[in-house]
């Protein structure tokens, strides 16, 4: 029973073999005909990048000119299917598939070695489709890109080899479910195929776009990595990292703000994604921020959607305590820190009472804090506190803000404009590309 037969898969195989990728892409294309039209379109553009002869460029699928006959995998150069008719003239063309195009020149010619053929797609007028997976690039050799016939046999070999990225296919899977040109059982068979690609070959991020993520908030943060990992920081690729218990973050290589996290929430069934910039966070950078940020220029993010908030609390070295809110507004917090940041120093164990009396008197705790600070503080055996007078600046794009504009391949351009912004204010410049 052929392998393309939906219930046939490889019992010999894991699911994570590049086999079982091939299999499952190939039932796609074998049985949908958008995701038929969508891939061998994506062969046609690609081939059309290079000065071919007239009568080795691909009639458009879109537009009828060609149709697939058969779909086939993991057939055998010997295979009966190569020595008659149904072979005989055709013009053949190595695709290759990887996570990223390959770069390579090649020419593809006839090789006498024994070839397997992951994928084969015979379609008509007279094209004979040779498909090779290598999920990861460095993986390839570039004699599998060479077909084996018998001579006799007298087909033509177009000498350019077809490059594809699989982060391509998937984006335009995806497009196809965006755009409802599917439904039904053809349209589960591709998410399933996407939710398939994601678990077991996930360096491939299949979920391209936040509007396809469906409203689910592991998929949803997955594609808040990657848009993190896009982003260059002084001309570096982002150092992303997860902090347990908070979120992803890329390291800022900065003093104010040393961590910029993007995440999503979901309720019901709308959600948003969020950019949280903590500043002034610690004891030495409440220093660097503060003294150098504009207050005008801190409230005005109120005018362009952020949400700013006080994030005060204390430390003992790198470990938080406790958190206050406080009295004051916004505004009072940022002014009483701009007057006194530079002030801070580590307190020491018979320091901490006037310590927390001070910040009651200046509202900078409330006198129902007092008992917290007795039980978590007081009663323990710390020596000495850091004070971490830190803000948050958060800004929020909504479900339709952010689904239109990662369509339109500008979320990360948004991102990093705001982060610009929000470290403007804070009299500090941050690089990003």
């Amino acid at each position: 029973m052929d392998h393309l037969n939906v219930f046939n898969a490889y019992k010999n195989k894991a699911h994570h073999h590049e086999d079982e990728l091939t299999r499952t892409f190939l039932i796609l294309v074998k049985n949908i005909p958008s995701v038929q039209i969508m891939f061998l379109e994506l062969v046609r553009q690609e081939l059309l990048n290079f000065d071919l002869k007239r009568d080795e460029q691909i009639e458009s699928i879109a537009i009828g000119d060609l149709t697939v006959e058969s779909v086939s995998t993991q057939l055998g150069n010997t295979n009966e299917l190569f020595r008659g008719a149904a072979t005989e003239g055709r013009k053949v063309v190595s695709i290759i598939i990887s996570d990223d195009k390959l770069n390579m020149e090649t020419k593809v010619e006839n090789d006498s070695r024994g070839a397997r053929y992951d994928g084969v797609i015979f379609a008509d007028p007279g094209w004979l489709f040779i498909v090779e997976n290598k999920p990861l690039r460095d993986n390839i050799w570039l004699r599998q890109l060479n077909p084996s016939f018998l001579e006799e046999v007298g087909v033509k070999i177009v000498e350019q080899v077809c490059a594809l990225s699989w982060r391509t296919v998937i984006e335009r899977l995806n497009m196809i479910v965006q755009n409802a040109m599917v439904s039904g059982l053809e349209k589960q068979l591709i998410e399933d195929f996407i939710e398939y690609v994601d678990h077991e070959f996930s360096y491939l991020n299949p979920y391209t776009q936040f509007a396809v993520c469906k409203g689910n908030q592991y998929l949803l943060n997955k594609r808040c990595v990657a848009i993190l990992e896009a982003m260059k920081i002084n001309g570096e690729n982002a150092v992303v990292d997860y902090h347990r218990g908070w979120k992803h973050y890329a390291e800022s290589k900065k003093n104010t703000v040393k961590q910029i996290a993007l995440d999503s929430s979901v309720e019901g069934d709308d959600w948003s994604i969020h950019l949280w910039l903590y500043a002034g966070d610690t004891m030495y950078s409440s220093k660097n921020t503060y003294s150098n940020l504009d207050i005008e220029k801190v409230k005005d993010l109120f005018n362009i959607g952020f949400k700013l908030s006080s994030n005060f609390h204390v430390s003992y070295r790198s470990s938080n305590l406790l958190w206050f809110d406080g009295k004051l507004t916004f505004e009072e917090y940022i002014q009483y820190w701009k007057k006194n940041a530079l002030t801070l120093r580590q307190s020491k164990r018979e320091e901490f009472i006037d310590l927390f009396q001070s910040f009651e008197n200046s509202g900078m705790i409330l006198p129902e804090d007092q008992h917290r600070i007795q039980e978590k503080i007081l009663c323990k055996n710390y020596d000495r506190l850091n004070v971490c007078p830190g803000f948050v600046m958060k800004y929020t794009w909504t479900r339709e803000e952010a689904s239109k504009l990662d369509q339109r391949n500008q979320f990360l351009e948004d991102l990093k404009e705001k982060i610009k912004i929000a470290f403007e204010a804070i009299g500090d410049e941050i690089e990003l590309s």
